[in-house]
Order: C-alpha cells, then sequence, then structure tokens
C-alpha cells in the first residue's frame, strides 16, 4: 500500500486553480465536491493537498475529518492539530484529547496550535491540570493563545481562581484572555470582580460589551445591564451585537422597561440587520414584547420569523400564557405540533401555565402526560409547579399531592407554597399543614412561607401552632412586617397582617387575644350563605 509523499506539492499546471478556491469553500457540500475532483485528478497522493481538504473537512465535519485522516499513514503535526480542533467544536469533545494522546503515542511532537483545542475539550479539572503541566514541559505555557484557552476552560470548571491566576502571568493577555475572565466571574456569581476586569481591559470588543451585560443579566442585575448599554450606546466604540441586543433585551423584559426595548427595536429595524427576526434575536423581541404586556406587538414579530424554531414557539405561547389569552396558547402549541416543530421542556411550562391561568384540568393532566410518554421530555421542578398549581386551585389538592411524591423531581419551596395555598383556599387544612411544614423547611427565612403555615393553623382553631410559628419567626430573626395573606374562613374572607404576632403579646389572655387578632374580618366577604346570612365563621 502507498503511502503519501512527505512535503510533496501536486504540479502548478492540474492544481492550482482548485487549491486557491478551497479558501472559498464555506459548506461541507462544497469540500466533498473538491475531494471527488482531487480525487479524478489523481492528486490525492501529493502531501499538501490531502493536508489542505483535512484542514477544510475538519471545519465543517469531524465524521469526514476522521475518515480522511485515517488514509493518511504518516499524519503531520499540522494534521493532528486539525483533526483535534474538528472534535473539539464536535459533539465529541472527549475525542479531541484522545487523538492528541495517541499523537503522542506516535512520538509527534505538539506545536503551540495543538494545546488551545485540547484544553478546550477538557471536561475534568484533574486532566486539565494535567495538560497545563505539559505545557510547562513544551514551553507553550505562555502562549497567548494558549493562555486564551486555559483562562477559558479553567473558568467553565468553575475553578476561576486558577483562571485568573493562568491570566495574571500572561506577559500579554489578548482581548480574547480578558474577556474570559470577565465571563467567567460572572457565571459564578462574582459580578463586582467581573466588572472590576472590564474597567481595566485596555481594549474591549463587542465580545467583551456582550459578555458584561449578559453577566449582569445572568445575575439578575437588570438595571446595571441596561445602564451598561447606555454607556455603550453613549460612546459608540464598539459595534452594538446581536448578542448585546438579546441580552439588553432581556434585562429591559425583566424591569418593564418598554421604552428602552422599543427603542432596541427601532435600532435594529434602521440599522438593516438581515437577520432581525431570526433565531435569538427574534425570540428575544418576542419575549419583551409579552413581558411588557403588549400580546399583539409579541404576535406581530413572531409572525415575521421565517423559520421558527422551537424557542421562538415556546416564547409565544409563554407570552400568550401570562397574558391570560390561555386558548390562544394553546392552539399555538397545537400549530407547532402540526408543522413538526417537537416541543421541549420550555415549551411544556408555557402550555402548562396557560392551563394554570385558565383552570384548563383535563388538558393539562392530558399535556403533562403526553409530554413524558409522547414527546420523552422528563418532568422537572418546573412542570411540577404548573401542575401543583393547576390541580390545588381547582380544588384537586389530594391529587397534587400524589403527584409531588410521585414525580421524580424535587419539589423546592415554590410547588409545596403552591399546594399550601390551595388546600387554604379549599379548607383542605390536615394537608395544608404538611405542605406548610415541608416549605417552612425548604425556606425558613420567608416570611411568608410561615405566615401561610400560621393561617393554616389559625384556620383550625390550633392556637398553639400559631403561637409555634411565632416562637420559630423570633428565634430565626425572621421579620414578618410586611408579609400579608388570606384565608376563607365559613365564607367569609379573613386577612392576615404579620404584626398579629409582635401585637399578641401584649394581650393578657394569648388565646382570647389570637382570636380577636388572626380572625379578624375584613370588610371582603366572599360568597356564601354563612356570609349572607351574617353567619359566624365556623
Amino acid at each position: 500500500m502507498r503511502s503519501r509523499v512527505p512535503l510533496a506539492t501536486p504540479p502548478l499546471s492540474s492544481s492550482s486553480s482548485f487549491l486557491s478556491l478551497i479558501h472559498r469553500c464555506s459548506t461541507l457540500k462544497h469540500a466533498q465536491a473538491f475531494h471527488a475532483r482531487f480525487i479524478s485528478l489523481g492528486l490525492v497522493r501529493f502531501a499538501y493537498v490531502t493536508s489542505r481538504l483535512l484542514a477544510l473537512y475538519a471545519l465543517h465535519d469531524a465524521d469526514c475529518a476522521h475518515q480522511l485522516f485515517q488514509r493518511i499513514r504518516h499524519p503531520t503535526v499540522f494534521d493532528w492539530n486539525a483533526v483535534i480542533r474538528s472534535y473539539s467544536t464536535s459533539p465529541y469533545p472527549h475525542r479531541a484529547l484522545a487523538s492528541y494522546v495517541r499523537m503522542r503515542r506516535r512520538d509527534v511532537g505538539p506545536n503551540a496550535r495543538t494545546f488551545p483545542f485540547v484544553v478546550k475539550s477538557c471536561a475534568a479539572l484533574s486532566v486539565l491540570s494535567q495538560l497545563h503541566g505539559q505545557l510547562f514541559r513544551f514551553g507553550f505555557h505562555l502562549d497567548v493563545f494558549v493562555t486564551s484557552s486555559l483562562v477559558s476552560t479553567y473558568s467553565s470548571l468553575g475553578s476561576v481562581d486558577i483562571a485568573a491566576k493562568v491570566f495574571d502571568e500572561s506577559p500579554n493577555p489578548n482581548v480574547v484572555s480578558w474577556t474570559s475572565l470577565v465571563s467567567g466571574y460572572s457565571t459564578h456569581g462574582m459580578v463586582d470582580k467581573a466588572r472590576s476586569v472590564f474597567d481595566q481591559m485596555p481594549e474591549r470588543n463587542p465580545v467583551s460589551w456582550s459578555a458584561m451585560i449578559a453577566g449582569y443579566v445572568r445575575n439578575e442585575r437588570h438595571r446595571e445591564a441596561i445602564q451598561l448599554f447606555r454607556e455603550l450606546k453613549r460612546r459608540a466604540i464598539a459595534e452594538i451585537s446581536d448578542a448585546v441586543l438579546v441580552s439588553t433585551l432581556n434585562a429591559c423584559a425583566s424591569l418593564g422597561e418598554y421604552e428602552e426595548g422599543r427603542w432596541i427595536h427601532s435600532f435594529i429595524e434602521m440599522n438593516g440587520t438581515k437577520h432581525q427576526y431570526e433565531l435569538e434575536l427574534g425570540t428575544a423581541l418576542v419575549g419583551f414584547y409579552s413581558k411588557c404586556g403588549f400580546v399583539d406587538s409579541a404576535r406581530e414579530v413572531f409572525d415575521r420569523i421565517p423559520h421558527r424554531d422551537v424557542a421562538a414557539w415556546s416564547a409565544m405561547i409563554m407570552g400568550l400564557a401570562l397574558n391570560g389569552d390561555c386558548l390562544s396558547a394553546i392552539a399555538a402549541f397545537s400549530d407547532m405540533i402540526s408543522r413538526g416543530v417537537k416541543p421541549n421542556a420550555i415549551t411544556f411550562v408555557g402550555v402548562l401555565t396557560a392551563c394554570g391561568h385558565g383552570g384548563l384540568v383535563d388538558e393539562g393532566r392530558k399535556l403533562f402526560r403526553d409530554m413524558v410518554a409522547v414527546y420523552g421530555v422528563r418532568p422537572t421542578v418546573a412542570h411540577l409547579g404548573c401542575m401543583v398549581d393547576l390541580l390545588s386551585r381547582a380544588g384537586h389538592t389530594a391529587e397534587a399531592e400524589r403527584l409531588v411524591e410521585a414525580v421524580p423531581a424535587e419539589a423546592d419551596g415554590a410547588v409545596w407554597g403552591a399546594l399550601l395555598s390551595g388546600c387554604l383556599m379549599h379548607g383542605d387544612y390536615e394537608r395544608g399543614e404538611r405542605a406548610g411544614r415541608r416549605v417552612v423547611e425548604l425556606e425558613p427565612m420567608k416570611s411568608g412561607r410561615r405566615v401561610g403555615l400560621a393561617n393554616v393553623y389559625a384556620s383550625m382553631r390550633r392556637w398553639d401552632g400559631v403561637e409555634q410559628v411565632r416562637r420559630e419567626m423570633r428565634a430565626r430573626r425572621v421579620s414578618a412586617a410586611i408579609a400579608r395573606s388570606s384565608v376563607e374562613v365559613g365564607g367569609v374572607g379573613q386577612r392576615f397582617v404579620a404584626d398579629v404576632f409582635t401585637r399578641v403579646k401584649k394581650e393578657k389572655d394569648k388565646k382570647e387575644g389570637f382570636q380577636r387578632l388572626v380572625l379578624h374580618q375584613s370588610t371582603r366577604h366572599l360568597p356564601s350563605s354563612d356570609a349572607a346570612s351574617g353567619g359566624p365563621a365556623r
């Protein structure tokens, strides 16, 4: 079997035109066409041609790159780098690391371009640490591209302190290294440190601005995200990228900043952005208008998205649900299915929310079953919360509790809180006590949860239970000064204010004091025969 001729180059008369066109290849189909042509011309025996083809495949398809690589008997470091790069950006990044190991076993020495892709493929901190040691051995630990990948990968693995140390030791960190450190800090909740690094950057590109604004949004510091976006607008020192616009729109949606978000939409249209209604940007606009209450504007944007993916459909369904148009949300879900778009977990949160707001119990039950059985979506705590809220509001508190126990997803405070509210609403106080105790265990410092449990005890005339809640709140220094809730007792709306616990201790008769304070009737009466006749609360 004939091996490839090392360092050989093909005759210019037969290949120069094709090789010059390789630079213009933008799709896998083009690469395959060139490959077929080179085979017919007998050019694949030349090392230079095969290496260029391999590099081209590496940009588009890891499997094709691997197949071509397997035919090379004596691959150079350039060839190894190409296949490692292809795997590092594929769904199989671990194969990049495996390729590096095979390369070393064949005594092929790496160069500076080998390590950035290998580093990015590390999924475990222990492996990255070993690789970092090899960088010192080969003398590439200070290479600007290598340090950039180290900062990024250490940050993604949660070792931001090591990432910062690598950054500090780099003699000339580039903008990628700076931006990676900003992203690393903000991803792990250290937004102020991220901003400090951002402010020290000698130069910033659109990715840098996007990283800082996205960091603010990720950590729910939406006001600061909008302020930084305004600074970017005012200074006009960097291009306003789609990623920046998406993050800022999300911040505007969270704060209800309609004017700022509308300005962004106008900016998009005035600047003639070609893909203004594509994917993330269009979806962000749908979410923004929906959360600001302008569901018609959201629908208008949605209708202009040419290729709606599941994210766009999910945003529209959730927007309709949150704005009370529950039937339209369910209709949109059906439309999405009919168009062959497979729903995901977020889609079902939206459509189940619609069922909850509309009181559509049977529809919600069916959708929840189909979510698992038909679409293979595993229930999360968000889905569980939607279903518990739906069932509890409708009075199916026993079914809601059974669902909490049956679903693998562990219920959080919001789920148990929804069950507690439903039990209070429908007089299922024993179940409400269980839910109340559970929610207090999960969220002990939230006064509203403890007041809810106290309401259950008050409704059951268990004043010792109310007193116990008061003592626990005082012991934990949980303030209930602004918490308020209400419950129906005998058809009469009862209002509970948090300062009941501080006022009750002034009463000489604790039991009588609790009865007078906790059962103090509000002026709002809920319709029932007792209320109509002025009958006492039972």
